[in-house]
C-alpha cells in the first residue's frame, strides 16, 4: 500500500520566496510600469493571507490604506512623467507599513501607530537573522521528517559518484566517436563564450533574491508577533513653560497683525508699491511665508498642551494665530499666483500651491484640537495629507503645467520652452502635437514645440511587459509611421528660416543710411557701423525673397550717398572730404560687392565763358543718377557745394542708355531746368 502523509505548508517561507522572485522578475533591470501595481497586489495578497490565517487582523479600518496604495501604484503605468517617481516608492512603502500596523493593533491614537510603524521598519531591517534562523529551523524539521542524517549523506555521496562516473564515461566515448563528441561540443564553447559581465549580473540578481527573501520573511515574522498594546490615550506631558509660550504667542500675534495689515494694503490692494516692479515684489517671500505658516502650525500644537490658569488665554491666542497663519498662507499663495502668471508654472510652484492648500485645510482639525485636547487631530491631518498627495498624483501634472505655460499670455516674459523641454514626456505628446497643428500657433512656437516633440520621440523606447505604460503605449501607436529624421530636418529648416526672419525684423527696426525696396523681391539696406573724424564704415545688406544676406563693408567719407536699382546695379556718390568740394561717382553691378569709378567724357562750354579753366575743374561734383521713364540714367555734375563755375547756377548733364556701361555728354543746363 501507499502511505499518504499530510504535508503542512509553511506559508511564511513560501510567501517570502514568491515575493523575492516576483520583485526580481518585475523590477530587476526594468523601469517601473504596471509592475508596481502587480507587485502590490501579490505582496498584499500574501501578507494579508498570512495575517488573516494567524488571526492577527484586529482593526479592519487599516484596509482603507489599500485605496491610496493602489492609486499611487497605478500612476506608474498611467502617466509617463517621473517627477514623483522616487517619492512615490517611499510613500507606497510607508502606507504599506502603516496599513499592517493598523490592521494588527487595536484602535489607538495616531502617534502610537507612527511609533509602531517606525519600530516595525527598524526591526525588519535589523532582524534579518530571524528569517535566516526560521528557515534553518524549518529545513531541519523537514529533513528529520523525511529522512535521517545517514540517508541524506548516502544520497549526496551517490549523486557525486554518479556524476564522476558519467563524466569519465562520456569523455571516453567522445574520444572514440567524433559524431558522439559533436553532441557535447557546444558545452566547451559555452564556457569559452561566458561573458564576465553577464555572469556577474546573474550572481548579483541571485544574491538580491536571497537577500529579499530573508527581508520579506523577517517582516512577516515581525507582523505575526503579538504587539504590546498601549493605553488608548495620549501621554500626558506637564508643561512648566506656560509663561514663555504665552509671551511668545502674544509677540507673534502682534507681529503677524502688522504683517497681515501690510499684506492687505500692498499685496491685495496694491498700495504703496509704486516703487517696486509688481512681479518682482510678488516673487519674493512666498517660500518664506510658507515656512512661517508651517512653524506656526507646529507652535499651535505644542502650546495647546499647556494646562492651568493660562489655558483659556493660550487657546484664544492660538485661535488668533490660526487666523493670521491662514492669511499668511493665502498671501503666499497669492504671491505665487502673481509670479506664475508672469513667469509660468513649474513643479516646485505647483507643489507650493498644494502644500499651502493642504495646510489651510489642516487647520480645521487643529481648531477642534484647540478646544478638545483628546481629539486625535494627527490622524485627520495624516488622512488629509495622503488624500492631497493622491490628488496630486492623480492629476496629469506634467500635462497641466505644459498646457498652462504654452497657452498662457506671454506678457513681459516669454514662455520658457527650455523648461518644458526638460520635463516633457509622453504625457504631453498629444497636447503638444495638437498645438503644433493649430493655425494660430506662430512659427517660433512651432519650432520650439517641434524640438520638444523630437526629444520625446527620440527618448522613447520599446517597453517590456513589466514596463507597460498607457501614455507611452498611446504615443508609440500614434508615431508608428513618423520619420524622426524627417522631423529633425524640418526643425533645421524652421530654425534657418526663423534666423533669417529675425535678421530681417532687426534690420527693419533700425534707422539706416539707405533703405529701399527696388523690386518685389529685392530690398537694399545700408547701415553705419561706426563714424569718426569725417569717415564712416557702412554695411551693405540685401533681403531677397525673405532671405537676409550681408553683402559688403566699405569705408567712405561721412557725406557719401548710395542708391541701388534692379539686378544688382548701384551707384556710390563719394565726396573727396567732408567739405564736399568735389565727388566721384562709382558703379557696382553685383549689389555692392565691388565698386569701380566711372570715367565721364569731357564736355563743351556753351552757356558762358570758361575764363580759361579746364572742363574738369569746373564740373567736378558728380551726383547720384536718376532713372527716366524710358530707362535712361541721367547724371548731373556741379562745381561742388562751394559754388564753382557760373556761381553754381549751371550743371553738366550726362546720360547712359546701357545701365551705366557707357556715358555721353548732353550739354550744360541751368539749375532751374
Amino acid at each position: 500500500y501507499i502511505k499518504i502523509r499530510k504535508v503542512k505548508i509553511n506559508m511564511e517561507i513560501i510567501g517570502s520566496a514568491i515575493l523575492a522572485v516576483a520583485q526580481s522578475i518585475l523590477f530587476y533591470g526594468k523601469s517601473l510600469g504596471i509592475s508596481m501595481l502587480l507587485f502590490e497586489i501579490i505582496c498584499n495578497g500574501i501578507i494579508l493571507y498570512v495575517l488573516n490565517k494567524n488571526g492577527k487582523i484586529k482593526n479592519k479600518r487599516g484596509f482603507l490604506f489599500i485605496i491610496p496604495i493602489i492609486l499611487l501604484g497605478s500612476t506608474y503605468f498611467i502617466f509617463a512623467n517621473t517627477t514623483l517617481y522616487i517619492l512615490n516608492i517611499f510613500a507606497i512603502l510607508l502606507l504599506n507599513f502603516m496599513m499592517y500596523v493598523v490592521l494588527i493593533n487595536e484602535k489607538s491614537f495616531f502617534v502610537n501607530y507612527l511609533s509602531k510603524t517606525f519600530n516595525l521598519v527598524t526591526d525588519t531591517v535589523t532582524g534579518y537573522k530571524e528569517g535566516f534562523e526560521f528557515s534553518k529551523q524549518k529545513s531541519k524539521e523537514k529533513i528529520k521528517t523525511n529522512a535521517n542524517k545517514e540517508n541524506v549523506k548516502k544520497n549526496i555521496v551517490s549523486i557525486l559518484i554518479v556524476l564522476i562516473v558519467a563524466i569519465i564515461i562520456i569523455s571516453l566515448l567522445a574520444s572514440a566517436d567524433m559524431i558522439f563528441a559533436n553532441l557535447f561540443s557546444g558545452i566547451g564553447k559555452m564556457f569559452e563564450n561566458i561573458n564576465i559581465g553577464t555572469a556577474f549580473n546573474i550572481i548579483l540578481r541571485i544574491a538580491i533574491i536571497v537577500f529579499m527573501y530573508f527581508l520579506f520573511l523577517s517582516f512577516i515574522l515581525k507582523l505575526k508577533k503579538d504587539n504590546v498594546q498601549e493605553e488608548n490615550s495620549r501621554p500626558k506631558t506637564k508643561n512648566d513653560n506656560n509663561f514663555t509660550i504665552k509671551l511668545l504667542l502674544i509677540v507673534l500675534n502682534v507681529v503677524y497683525f502688522v504683517f497681515c495689515f501690510i499684506q492687505l494694503q500692498s499685496l491685495f490692494a496694491r498700495l504703496n508699491i509704486n516703487r517696486y516692479d509688481y512681479a518682482s515684489y510678488a516673487r519674493t517671500g512666498f517660500f518664506q511665508l510658507m515656512f512661517v505658516s508651517i512653524i506656526n502650525f507646529v507652535l499651535i500644537i505644542i502650546s495647546n498642551k499647556c494646562e492651568g490658569k493660562d489655558e483659556k488665554l493660550i487657546k484664544k491666542l492660538n485661535l488668533l494665530l490660526v487666523v493670521f497663519t491662514i492669511i499668511i498662507a493665502i498671501s503666499a499663495m497669492y504671491r505665487m499666483y502673481l509670479y506664475s502668471s508672469e513667469y509660468g508654472l513649474t513643479y516646485l510652484r505647483f507643489f507650493v500651491y498644494a502644500i499651502l492648500i493642504t495646510e489651510i485645510l489642516a487647520f480645521i482639525p487643529v481648531i477642534k484640537y484647540i478646544f478638545d485636547k483628546k481629539f486625535d487631530f494627527m490622524k485627520y491631518c495624516f488622512m488629509l495629507a495622503v488624500f492631497a498627495y493622491c490628488i496630486v498624483n492623480a492629476i496629469n501634472l506634467e500635462k497641466y503645467i505644459v498646457t498652462y505655460n504654452v497657452n498662457r499670455p506671454s506678457g513681459s516674459h516669454e514662455t520658457d520652452y527650455q523648461y518644458i523641454l526638460s520635463i516633457a514626456s509622453e504625457d504631453s505628446y498629444e497636447f503638444l502635437n495638437s498645438k503644433l497643428q493649430d493655425e494660430k500657433t506662430t512659427e517660433k512656437e512651432k519650432l520650439e514645440i517641434s524640438k520638444i516633440l523630437s526629444n520625446i520621440i527620440g527618448n522613447t523606447k520599446k517597453m517590456s511587459w513589466q514596463e507597460f505604460n498607457i501614455s507611452k503605449h498611446k504615443m508609440q501607436q500614434e508615431i508608428s509611421d513618423l520619420d524622426l529624421d524627417e522631423l529633425n530636418s524640418e526643425i533645421k529648416e524652421k530654425e534657418k528660416m526663423l534666423k533669417e526672419q529675425e535678421k530681417i525684423n532687426e534690420a527693419n527696426s533700425k534707422e539706416y543710411v539707405y533703405k529701399e525696396r527696388v523690386s518685389k523681391e529685392e530690398t537694399y539696406i545700408v547701415e553705419t557701423l561706426y563714424s569718426a573724424t569725417g569717415q564712416s564704415k557702412w554695411q551693405i545688406s540685401k533681403i531677397t525673397n525673405n532671405r537676409y544676406e550681408k553683402i559688403n563693408e566699405i569705408e567712405v567719407p561721412a557725406p557719401s550717398k548710395i542708391e541701388f536699382f534692379e539686378d544688382g546695379l548701384g551707384f556710390l556718390e563719394m565726396p573727396d572730404n567732408v567739405y564736399c568740394a568735389k565727388a566721384d561717382l562709382f558703379i557696382t553691378n553685383n549689389s555692392g560687392k565691388t565698386f569701380s569709378k566711372i570715367t565721364f567724357p569731357d564736355g563743351e562750354f556753351t552757356l558762358s565763358d570758361p575764363h580759361g579753366e579746364k572742363w574738369k575743374n569746373c564740373y567736378d561734383y558728380f551726383y547720384l543718377p536718376t532713372r527716366e521713364e524710358d530707362g535712361t540714367l541721367t547724371v548731373l555734375v556741379s562745381g561742388g557745394y562751394e559754388g564753382g563755375y557760373n556761381g553754381g547756377r549751371t550743371r553738366a548733364k550726362y546720360i547712359s542708355e546701357d545701365n551705366g556701361k557707357t556715358w555721353q555728354f548732353i550739354g550744360e543746363i541751368w539749375k532751374e531746368e
